[in-house]
């Protein structure tokens, strides 16, 4: 079998795929208020061409794949790359990154077709200040979180970006959250 090497001599063994650079959030530190500089659909890989990819580099030795973006659940066709990435013999960890704003209506069909990883950007459990970041709805977050804990995604992971005199308070409060639902 074939490996990819770096040149440290560290097996490559995990794949990161960003699938959009779209969200349906609008986070002041990451989109510039009214950025509209998406790239077209047309640019992006198509279904064929990502299966194709992750195909390859699981046949050099890449088993773990992290789906990414943007929000990788904006994108429709997410769920069957996520079938026929699951599916692929050397692919044995298959997790996404994601706001969870989405999360709630799709939690179940991932789970069952490999999911079991997912990262979640949270940085605030304040519902006025959460929307002020991103300019989403912390209860649609707060929904899909519980529905990946209740299909048994484990571990979940919760990313705060600590911003000093705008959440930095709240770090404490989002322990105690993370503790309180064995979140990580």
């Amino acid at each position: 079998m074939h490996q990819l090497i770096d040149a440290y001599g560290r097996r490559i063994e995990y794949l990161r795929l960003s699938v959009t650079d779209r969200c349906d959030f609008r986070c002041f530190y990451c989109l510039p208020k009214g950025y509209k500089g998406f790239s077209a659909p047309e640019s992006w890989l198509t279904l064929d061409e990502m299966q194709r990819l992750v195909r390859l580099f699981s046949e050099l030795g890449v088993s773990g794949i992290r789906l990414t973006g943007g929000e990788p659940l904006v994108r429709r066709d997410l769920l069957e790359l996520v079938r026929g990435v699951g599916g692929l013999p050397g692919v044995q960890d298959l997790s996404l990154s994601t706001n969870a704003s989405q999360l709630a209506k799709h939690a179940e069909s991932l789970y069952a077709n490999g999911i079991r990883r997912i990262n979640v950007s949270l940085d605030s459990l304040d519902r006025q200040r959460f929307a002020e970041i991103t300019q989403g709805e912390l209860a649609r977050v707060l929904a899909g979180l519980m529905a990946a804990k209740r299909v048994g995604m484990n571990p979940i992971k919760i990313n705060m970006l600590v911003m000093k005199g705008i959440n930095d308070h709240e770090i404490s409060d989002m322990v105690s959250f993370c503790l309180e639902h064995e979140f990580t």
